[in-house]
């Protein structure tokens, strides 16, 4: 995982390394002007339920260039996953090999990238949970 800064919601600067936090993650890159962004963020906070047992994160990464766009989305529809906004959208879509969004980032607690998937993806359905446990199973420990 590159070293990106981050701003968190609230306005204070978050290095990705101190927001990966040392446990696996899957890292979803959106933007609010996406609508298949929109569209899966939902089931994205399904997701975050079913693996936090696992210590596996889900996280979402914003490349909008207007922060209060960003906290106004999280706010009306009540997202309480974590969301940072990168501080230059371009260079993290860049250093993560993004070119189009959504897209989504396994990171392994080492901070290794085991693989993505690109595209809208209905994140709460039974065999992509399966699926999104499967890269995680054996890589890497989780932090207590």
């Amino acid at each position: 995982m590159p070293a990106l800064q981050l701003t968190g919601l609230e306005g204070g600067a978050i290095r990705s390394q101190d927001w990966l936090d040392g446990r696996p993650a899957v890292l979803n890159l959106w933007a609010t002007w996406c609508a298949p962004c929109r569209t899966e963020m939902p089931s994205l906070q399904r997701l975050e339920a079913l693996l936090a047992p696992e210590g596996i994160r889900v996280l979402a990464l914003s490349v909008d260039s207007d922060h209060n766009l960003v906290r106004e989305f999280v706010l009306k529809y009540g997202i309480t996953l974590p969301v940072s906004i990168a501080n230059s959208p371009s260079q993290a879509m860049a250093a993560l090999g993004v070119i189009a969004l959504p897209q989504t980032l396994y990171v392994g607690a080492d901070g290794r990238i085991l693989g993505s998937h690109l595209g809208q993806r209905d994140w709460a359905d039974p065999a992509t949970v399966r699926e999104v446990r499967g890269r995680f199973a054996a890589k890497t420990p989780t932090k207590p």
